[in-house]
């Protein structure tokens, strides 16, 4: 079963919208679908037209551990049309990150259910909140695949670093890769600002973002307040063939393995970088091993609580080896021995993955960020 979660901090930019027609999209393609509202606002949930289901059946109900309220995930699924069935939302879920704050694994709650629930679909489309806290988090774990819808807006590229920060943090916490996956939406073609937008979209992404682009349609606002999705709606309207072009997309995608290996050949040529000279050098020759370089991370940040430095030098692991030193000016620093080569690596501070500002070298990786870069 694939996981796919519709992840975007910022409101307005279609996040709900995607997740209802693209459910409803790949179900017509003839494929199982499930629908999981993460978000107490419950839009999703109104957006199909399920806002007077049984408020003891949501996915709160599923992730509580109030033995009086706690209910099988399978028993809080609620069909909607052929091939898709959902799981609804409501505003108790607000409290689920205060209830289980001192519980062990509560960021994998979720990821947890499903996978205990041995549910029989083959794709699970998780509706998350506009946040990057908790619930996200539970839902980014839980995922092969992450969408994030970005609109034609000002501020939309606003805060989707801090996403794709949480997505390696996870990586570097548990060892968890989804494939993300931008998506331009809310596109409108009569606009020359759009265009600029969309053209700073595909720099920023590059080739993960989608092909497929949401146009601007009334359509979809529509459908929405009638409680179906755009295809029950009007078959006929941009909105509906531009999701079912999506759907098509998603359901060609190859999954996290194509993901996971990239990740693989980027460790690999990054370890052939630091090698030591082979030890077959004849013994006449002068010792091939390299010497150590002293590198200096700094980084100005005088209100920071605590700053670290991550990279491919340690695994990207955050612990008291890769933590900086506060100096008197207010800057933070840390000296590291390495071997002379190439080192991907960013600053961690206050738990916010950022560039090295004083350093202009970076490149784009796996996740569809960039870190800084420095050459010893």
């Amino acid at each position: 079963m694939k996981i796919v979660s519709i992840a975007n901090q910022k409101g307005g930019c279609g996040k709900t919208t995607t997740a209802i027609n693209l459910s409803s999209a790949i179900a017509r393609l003839g494929k199982k679908v499930l629908l999981i509202d993460l978000d107490p606002q419950a839009h999703a949930t109104f957006g199909l037209g399920l806002s007077n289901a049984p408020t003891d059946k949501s996915i709160y109900n599923v992730l509580t551990d109030n033995n009086e309220k706690r209910r099988d995930i399978a028993n809080c699924i609620i069909s909607v049309s052929e091939n898709l069935d959902m799981i609804p939302s409501n505003i108790l879920l607000s409290t689920l990150e205060q209830e289980l704050k001192d519980t062990e694994g509560a960021v994998s709650k979720l990821f947890g259910s499903i996978d205990a629930g041995k549910l029989n679909y083959e794709y699970t489309i998780i509706d998350c909140p506009p946040s990057l806290g908790f619930l996200t988090f539970n839902a980014l774990r839980a995922a092969g695949i992450v969408i994030v819808p970005v609109d034609m807006g000002a501020f939309s590229l606003m805060g989707v670093g801090k996403l794709l920060g949480m997505i390696e943090l996870i990586k570097v916490k548990i060892n968890h890769s989804p494939q993300v996956r931008a998506l331009a939406t809310l596109y409108d073609r009569r606009l020359k600002y759009s265009e600029t937008m969309l053209n700073e979209i595909k720099t920023f992404f590059k080739d993960q973002l989608f092909e497929t682009i949401i146009r601007l349609n009334v359509t979809l606002r529509k459908s929405v307040a009638q409680g179906m999705s755009v295809l029950q709606f009007d078959i006929k309207s941009n909105g509906a063939h531009d999701h079912i072009a999506l759907a098509q997309e998603v359901v060609r995608m190859e999954g996290a393995e194509e993901f996971k290996q990239a990740l693989e050949e980027v460790a690999f040529k990054q370890e052939e970088v630091v090698l030591p000279a082979s030890p077959r050098i004849p013994a006449i020759q002068p010792a091939a091993e390299p010497v150590d370089r002293c590198a200096i991370f700094s980084i100005n940040a005088p209100k920071a609580k605590e700053v670290y430095v991550v990279g491919d030098f340690n695994h990207w692991k955050i612990n008291e080896a890769s933590r900086l030193a506060k100096l008197d000016d207010g800057s933070w620093q840390k000296k590291l021995a390495l071997t002379p080569g190439k080192y991907r690596y960013k600053f961690v501070v206050d738990g916010e993955w950022i560039l090295d500002s004083q350093n202009a070298e970076k490149e784009q990786n796996p996740f569809g960020s960039y870190d800084s870069v420095k050459k010893l």
